[in-house]
């Protein structure tokens, strides 16, 4: 029952996937590709029809040595097969639109869920299992999008063509008796039972054989990723490794998750196999069954070789269309598993607000400043990190926050910037002109005037870019504004937090928030910077996440924090 449930489920959850485009605002001109595919798809199956009947008129001729009916069925063939090619290939092109267009949609929503209200952030710091989010918008929504317009199309086909050729074949059943030795039985449609039977026995063996093929599926996706997500891992830590020596523990990592995709593609392969040499059976054996089950009539000479070939032909169509989930088998396997990453992923999404909502309970609300009352965060497995916290930041003033390794610092910051969840109390914090540095810059592959405006996309003009990186000891970067790199790879880490300043100059933020943005730069170059700060932006308040003892010169009070809930809050004697 609970197997049958979670089905269920799965499949509303799927359906929700595929409808959401169908009733979205593109579902007009959605709605009409399909048609017009569809319509194609219809088209080529009367070709198809039309073709069956073709070749009995065609082997007829050929029987009773007719040259002028062999030409003209010749000429028949050339206008029919010239338009099936003009309806296949334009039906071809269609249907890739309609898929891209779908694709589209489906990565703009998916994408914007997983960014909008920092959910990527936390989906991870929650702990949901929601392996490689990156792989699922990126490859799994093209192979869904590819897989389900295949088998949906594969099976308008299979059902439009199992009807049109169904009719042929009752119609054939019912001039010929079923012949069994000496013996001789009128059955309505008998062509047509023995079809259905052959298919239906075909598929349920197929299942039975390669059903281990949907988790090998899901689990082959996860491993690819895991794989490759590893490989992007090594590439944006290049000098990390290179510095530690690590080199051969990262080819051994490397090895062994390849290892792991190998192990499960080898699982594939066996029962793929099997899969396959009963379809290569089934097949081959489907060839002679028609001529099998017609031959006593035949070879009695009460049938035309045409319509023995029409038979034979017509017989096939059937069969290949109730044999529609045994070719299919292994595609549909691969979509399953797609499916069910998707739906995790969509769940994941959907439910992160009440799973944040039933750990957080910080009340946010927007002031004129900066501040919490009885303010309570904790670690993840519940341990107090801060208790009871009343602070206030005023316009202009500057606050060290200090302590030990692990004591709370940062995440005091993440909580304030509402990314941490595991906490209690009130926040208060303007709806503007706030801006938070961590201690490691995000620098997104692009120009470095991208990188000094991001995450902003409004322009400035290229002095104020100069100036800002003249400002900060980036000058000799000041032609480099509309050069693209992988920033992140070609600056130190000292430089990288130089742009971080630069991006304080050039935003110029009435609260500011640091955690450790200058511990990567030596100790007169962090003053510089902090000074720079303070001159410039003289009216901005500046809190600060550090270990060093020399900022406590350009802050007014020091907020420490021992880890286990305390804290004390004092005031600086010496300032800047």
């Amino acid at each position: 029952m609970e197997h049958q449930t979670l089905t269920r489920a799965h499949v509303a959850r799927v359906w929700r996937l595929i409808y959401s485009y169908w009733t979205s605002e593109q579902r007009l001109s959605a709605w009409l590709l399909l048609i017009v595919v569809l319509s194609g798809n219809f088209a080529l199956v009367y070709l198809t029809v039309r073709l069956n009947t073709w070749y009995r008129e065609f082997y007829d001729a050929l029987q009773n040595y007719d040259a002028a009916a062999f030409w003209a069925a010749l000429a028949t063939f050339g206008i029919l097969a010239t338009t099936y090619i003009a309806i296949a290939g334009a039906r071809y092109v269609l249907r890739m639109w309609l898929r891209i267009r779908w694709r589209a949609w489906l990565t703009a929503r998916y994408q914007g869920a997983w960014l909008r209200d920092k959910a990527f952030y936390r989906l991870k710091l929650l702990g949901v299992p929601v392996d490689n989010p990156d792989q699922r918008i990126a490859d799994d929504l093209n192979n869904f999008t590819e897989q389900t317009m295949t088998l949906f199309f594969g099976l308008v086909n299979a059902v439009s063509t199992l009807l049109s050729f169904a009719v042929v074949l009752w119609n054939l059943s019912a001039t010929l008796p079923l012949t069994l030795g000496d013996a001789q039985y009128q059955i309505p449609g008998f062509l047509f039972w023995g079809a259905l039977i052959y298919a239906v026995v075909g598929t349920g063996l197929t299942h039975l054989i390669g059903r281990r093929l949907i988790p090998l599926n899901f689990q082959q996706e996860k491993v690819e990723a895991d794989y490759r997500f590893n490989l992007m891992r090594l590439r944006e830590n290049l000098e990390a490794v290179a510095l530690y020596g690590g080199e051969e523990v990262e080819n051994e990592r490397c090895r062994a998750l390849f290892g792991r995709v190998i192990e499960n593609f080898h699982r594939i392969i066996r029962t793929g196999f099997k899969v396959d040499m009963f379809n290569a059976g089934y097949s081959q054996v489907s060839v002679i069954v028609p001529y099998l089950v017609v031959a006593p009539v035949y070879f009695s000479t009460r049938m035309p070789f045409g319509q023995l070939m029409q038979i034979g032909n017509a017989f096939g169509k059937v069969q290949d269309s109730l044999s529609f989930f045994i070719d299919a088998y292994q595609s549909i396997a691969a979509w399953r598993a797609v499916t069910l990453r998707l739906t995790q992923f969509t769940e994941a999404v959907d439910d992160l607000d009440e799973r944040v909502a039933a750990i957080a309970q910080v009340r946010r609300e927007i002031a004129a400043q900066p501040a919490t009352r009885d303010l309570e965060i904790d670690r993840p497995d519940g341990v107090a990190l801060l208790r009871g916290l009343d602070l206030s930041l005023d316009r202009g003033d500057s606050l060290l926050i200090a302590g030990s390794s692990g004591a709370g610092k940062s995440t005091l910051l993440r909580t304030l910037a509402g990314v941490w969840p595991y906490a209690r109390g009130t926040v208060y914090l303007p709806d503007a002109e706030v801006l938070f540095v961590p201690q490691r810059p995000y620098l997104p592959i692009g120009t470095l005037r991208d990188a000094l405006l991001y995450p902003q996309r409004a322009a400035l003009d290229d002095a104020a870019l100069r100036r800002a990186l003249c400002d900060v000891g980036l000058g000799r970067f000041v032609d480099a504004l509309d050069t693209v790199e992988d920033w992140a790879q070609t600056l130190s880490g000292g430089e990288q937090q130089r742009v971080a300043f630069a991006r304080i100059l050039l935003r110029q933020p009435k609260w500011l928030f640091l955690d450790e943005a200058s511990s990567a730069l030596d100790e007169p170059s962090e003053q510089a910077l902090y000074r720079l700060i303070r001159e410039r932006l003289p009216e901005t308040a500046l809190a600060s996440v550090g270990h060093r003892g020399t900022l406590r010169a350009f802050h007014d009070r020091q907020l420490r924090l021992d880890g286990g809930g305390g804290w004390q809050l004092t005031t600086i004697a010496v300032a800047a």
